[in-house]
């Protein structure tokens, strides 16, 4: 799989964008203008783009479509962590490598959505390929070819109120470990490590671990969702900031309850996060 790179974003499904713009500026992310995909796609999102090259995606239906049915099935039942997207250099590459391993979800998807300038609108422009749900349990996973970079990563967007420089780690959480390292496997090879209680993924810059529910309670205690939760599942997201007492001034300023480790960092409950368990750290 030469063509999956390392991470390039995650998708966290919500009900309301401008609920979750709202959730997200609390935190102390500054959410981009509203961006709207092609008819086809039939969804809409905001990004918080940061300075490593990675961002997270707020992501809502408008209309129903073949092309969103499983973020529909998942929103029915829940708001949160849903997909993560790695980069890639080719995607149409990457599709005829899925569809070879007989992972593939079809073929490439090209679309567009339009960015705001003050000089007037430009399209991000964007393929995709992705992989069968049933491949990969416990996230939907694809890879993202950006065609109009400085469109997406716009200099004006990244600074964050809070300091946050870049996602390190997605985290999940899953009973059989086992078979999270084989369906990965098949995808990332000797980037899969497992171990006793997890399984760790190297994403470029980044990591994927799942976790069992034990070590899953070890790391974040009664912050984190509940162990009877349906697993797997993507749980959460462990985000570099600059400063820890910047951060922590932001979310004291917004009224955001957060709970310090002793491991220098804040974690921020899903209900206060659009679902998601949220680790600043510096």
């Amino acid at each position: 799989m030469q063509h999956v790179l390392g991470l390039d974003h995650v998708v966290i499904l919500v009900l309301d964008l401008d609920d979750a713009d709202a959730r997200m500026a609390r935190l102390g992310f500054r959410p981009t203008p509203r961006g709207m995909h092609s008819a086809h796609i039939g969804t809409a999102n905001a990004t918080v783009m940061l300075e490593n090259g990675t961002y997270l995606e707020t992501l809502t239906v408008l209309q129903p479509t073949p092309e969103n049915a499983d973020r529909r099935a998942v929103l029915a039942e829940r708001e949160g962590l849903f997909g993560l997207a790695f980069k890639t250099d080719d995607a149409h590459g990457a599709a005829d490598a899925f569809e070879a391993a007989q992972i593939g979800a079809g073929g490439a998807l090209a679309f567009v959505r339009p960015v705001a300038f003050p000089s007037g609108t430009q399209d991000a422009c964007f393929t995709v390929a992705r992989i069968r749900a049933d491949a990969t349990p416990g996230a939907s996973l694809f890879v993202c070819q950006h065609h109009t970079p400085e469109i997406v990563w716009r200099e004006d967007y990244l600074e964050q109120p809070n300091g946050a420089t870049g996602l390190t780690e997605v985290v999940g959480i899953a009973d059989d470990l086992i078979a999270i390292e084989d369906a990965y496997g098949a995808i990332f090879d000797e980037r899969v490590r497992p171990a006793a209680d997890r399984v760790t993924i190297a994403a470029g810059d980044a990591q994927i671990t799942f976790l069992s529910p034990g070590a899953f309670v070890e790391r974040f205690g009664a912050v984190g969702e509940p162990v009877s939760s349906p697993k797997p599942r993507l749980a959460g997201l462990r985000i570099r900031v600059r400063d820890l007492d910047k951060a922590k001034a932001t979310l004291q300023r917004n009224s955001v309850p957060w709970t310090e480790r002793s491991t220098r960092s804040l974690l921020v409950a899903p209900e206060e996060a659009c679902g998601t368990l949220l680790e600043l750290a510096s």
